[in-house]
């Protein structure tokens, strides 16, 4: 640091200098100089006070110091030359013009080699471009400077994995954590990469969020479950949450715990929670491929609970996948004796493996017709044939059915959402508003429903109404995190999104 009078010069960081691409020594008022420990340097006050010493500053009119000190001079006037470049560039980042963003950031480079600043643009405009190699050269060229930044290894991360060099992408995002532990497109990238999984410890707090690597997943949640007493509603959860996410190891985990938290079922709150705990743990492992362990599980089931339709299916399942496919109907067969509303068994009973082919769903439905007609009392066995008119086309016959069903089961709250989200789907919103309006305590149903009504509000311009409902889900700390955020984010839409003139 220098006095120059009313000036002093200090020297900076060189690597700083070099990354926010400004002089390496710069004229500071004295009295500027205390405040800029609390304020720092910004762009802006570097140009004006640069512009100030050297027009009307005793040194800067001075032609013996200007001599004396023409590198430094030199670069001070190719920083304020630069300006109106670096305002080209920034205008042709805002709309997205990144062949004219290239062409003025290269000439900043031209002009100021040590403005690593526009180094590292030039490399974003490149990568935007889809012109990688560049990108990356440039990405390169800076490197020691931006070395342990965090927003640099993503930014290099993601142009190796645009070209497909997967094992360089990771190496960068590692770096990229290192230098910031919650960089969150680092793990974003990370989850890409199929290297780390994201997981809620409590699938109804947002704040449990954690990134666990892939290949550790219930090894980790292991250790969290043997850190406290659990019980097995809590279990059940962890089942229901890992099952969706098609973590099958995990969900066995969690539905064998379930099990034995339960004392073998009998103590779990309600029968058909131990059900759901049993029936789980079938499905996982026919998932995992342990197949003759689901099937001798399933096996030991039926003889346990005969009258559960879910053991049956899980039975014919299970043979089916053991090759023992021509056993499976019987099986199925008992099923929809104990339960002729059973969706699972009705599935393979009637429908076609594959349930969007068109012509097998509809040469199938006569079958099916047939079979409601037996069971005019079954809203399941009702719904099944709701579903296949749907395939079919046939929509008016579709959206009857389900109201049929809804009113032999009023307390279903997922199959009136389903057959909301039909009436949704043909804009028929104030059918919806109109059965919402019958039940008394929506506030205490199901989710889906109440996000299908505040959908139709939306949809009939009654934002009011609308917001409301989103917004109940959102604070409604019972649901999943996910669907409280998508609830928010709905709000928020509804709030940037202007009204539509009427």
């Amino acid at each position: 640091m220098s006095d120059q009078g009313e000036w002093m010069l200090i020297g900076l960081d060189e690597n700083t200098a070099r990354r926010q691409g400004i002089p390496a020594r710069m004229p500071v008022p004295r009295g500027e100089f205390e405040g800029l420990a609390d304020k720092g340097l910004g762009i802006d006050a570097a140009r004006r006070w640069i512009k100030d010493f050297l027009t009307n500053s005793e040194p800067g009119k001075s032609g013996a110091w200007r001599k004396q000190n023409s590198a430094l001079v030199s670069q001070l006037e190719a920083f304020l030359d630069k300006a109106p470049v670096w305002e080209r560039a920034q205008k042709a980042f805002g709309e997205r013009d990144y062949e004219k963003a290239i062409s003025a950031l290269k000439r900043i480079v031209t002009m100021d080699p040590d403005d690593h600043a526009a180094r590292l643009n030039l490399a974003s405009a490149q990568a935007n471009m889809g012109d990688y190699p560049a990108a990356l050269k440039s990405f390169q060229a800076i490197r020691k400077t931006f070395q342990g930044d965090a927003d640099y290894h993503v930014a290099v991360g993601q142009v190796h994995l645009a070209m497909q060099k997967k094992d360089a992408a990771l190496d960068e995002m590692v770096l990229a954590l290192e230098a910031k532990a919650d960089c969150q497109p680092a793990l974003d990238a990370m989850v890409q990469l199929g290297v780390l999984v994201p997981i809620y410890e409590n699938p109804r707090d947002a704040a449990s969020l954690v990134y666990v690597r892939s290949d550790a997943v219930l090894d980790y949640l292991t250790g969290q479950w043997d850190a406290a007493p659990r019980d097995a509603a809590f279990y059940l959860e962890q089942l229901a949450y890992h099952e969706r996410e098609l973590r099958h190891d995990v969900a066995l985990a969690a539905a064998e715990r379930a099990v034995a938290a339960g004392g073998e079922g009998a103590r779990i709150e309600h029968a058909q929670h131990a059900q759901r705990a049993q029936l789980a743990r079938i499905a996982a492992l026919r998932a995992l491929g342990r197949v003759d362990e689901a099937l001798a599980a399933a096996e030991a089931h039926v003889k346990e609970a005969a009258s559960s339709s879910g053991a049956w299916v899980e039975l014919a399942k299970c043979l089916a996948q053991a090759g023992r496919a021509e056993e499976a109907p019987a099986a199925i067969e008992r099923a929809l004796e104990g339960d002729p509303g059973d969706l699972a068994a009705l599935s393979l009973r009637f429908w076609p493996s594959d349930p969007a082919d068109i012509q097998k769903v509809n040469d199938a439905i006569p079958a099916l017709a047939a079979f409601v007609a037996a069971h005019p009392g079954s809203a399941g066995a009702r719904r099944s044939l709701a579903r296949a008119e749907l395939v079919a086309g046939r929509i008016d016959d579709a959206l009857a059915g389900f109201a049929a069903a809804v009113a032999l089961a009023p307390e279903d709250d997922d199959l009136r959402a389903e057959y909301w989200s039909e009436l949704g789907k043909q804009q028929r919103y104030p059918e919806i508003i109109a059965d919402a309006a019958k039940l008394t305590d929506l506030a205490k149903r199901d989710w889906k429903l109440r996000w299908n009504e505040a959908e139709a509000y939306a949809a009939l311009g009654k934002n009011i109404e609308a917001r409301a409902a989103f917004s109940a889900i959102n604070f409604d700390e019972s649901l999943h995190v996910d669907v409280r955020r998508r609830a928010k984010r709905a709000v928020k839409t509804m709030d940037e999104t202007p009204p539509v003139a009427t």
